[in-house]
């Protein structure tokens, strides 16, 4: 779970599409790329496990990833689920809500770069 968050932050679209259970679209690695570049994230929280240890097959992972998009905060919540292929965790579903929170032009900016939203993300 948390290396396809470093995915997302660093733009990563091929990991992202490489970790996935189901068959990409095209051009889908480029559109996540694309995505994760333009927004500003500010952090992921891990809230639950549920299996997932070196002996499972397979794993679900309870987390909120936060991001700033369109000078809103945006917190995505999701439960995953997780299956092991050839030895290697893949993503193959989940249940997501998501909340935004109108951000100020002159707040700063939650991603943690000291700028205000205006200046940041906007």
């Amino acid at each position: 779970m948390r290396s396809r968050y470093s995915a997302y932050v660093l733009g990563l679209g091929d990991y992202l599409v490489q970790t996935n259970t189901r068959a990409p679209r095209a051009q889908e690695a480029a559109e996540l790329s694309s995505w994760g570049k333009a927004v500003g994230w500010s952090g992921l929280e891990v809230r639950s496990t549920e299996r997932g240890s070196a002996a499972d097959s397979s794993g679900v992972v309870h987390f909120v990833a936060r991001f700033v998009e369109g000078g809103a905060l945006v917190s995505l919540q999701e439960r995953s689920q997780f299956t092991r292929v050839d030895g290697r965790w893949s993503y193959v579903d989940g249940e997501a809500t998501t909340s935004r929170v109108k951000l100020g032009r002159n707040e700063p900016c939650p991603c943690g770069s000291g700028k205000k939203v205006k200046q940041c993300h906007s």
